[in-house]
């Protein structure tokens, strides 16, 4: 392997990883606005959408076998989004509601322009 396709494969890999960091932290940053979040920055949204998903996982292991892993998950994200961002609960819960529903649409916007592998004029049901 040459040192230019190296570099290329790793601008590439970087290219990737900055785009998904940012799909993730935007949605997020939206909410902190709306939620009145003390801490508004990009960096600490995308640092409380990597906490976040590892406190929802964490939560779900522990806690899942008694309130169910999915709910245990979400307890767990606005734990962590509401001591990371310092929002009270009630903004956490909105903080998420708002990330999950902006997601949704830029994947759905994604899709829609053919950014992503899904062809959502032909979808065909099962």
């Amino acid at each position: 392997m040459r040192a230019a396709q190296f570099s290329a494969g790793l601008l590439g890999t970087l290219a990737i990883l900055l785009a998904l960091i940012i799909l993730v932290a935007i949605p997020i940053k939206v909410g902190a606005h709306l939620a009145d979040a003390k801490r508004k920055g990009i960096l600490w949204c995308g640092l409380a959408a990597v906490i976040g998903v590892v406190a929802g996982e964490l939560a779900a292991r522990l806690i899942g076998g008694y309130i169910g892993g999915p709910l245990a998950a979400f307890l767990g994200f606005i734990i962590a989004i509401r001591y990371l961002l310092g929002t009270s609960v009630a903004g956490a819960l909105g903080l998420t509601i708002i990330a999950v529903v902006v997601s949704l649409l830029a994947f759905w916007a994604l899709a829609h322009f053919w950014l992503v592998g899904a062809d959502v004029n032909n979808l065909h049901a099962v």
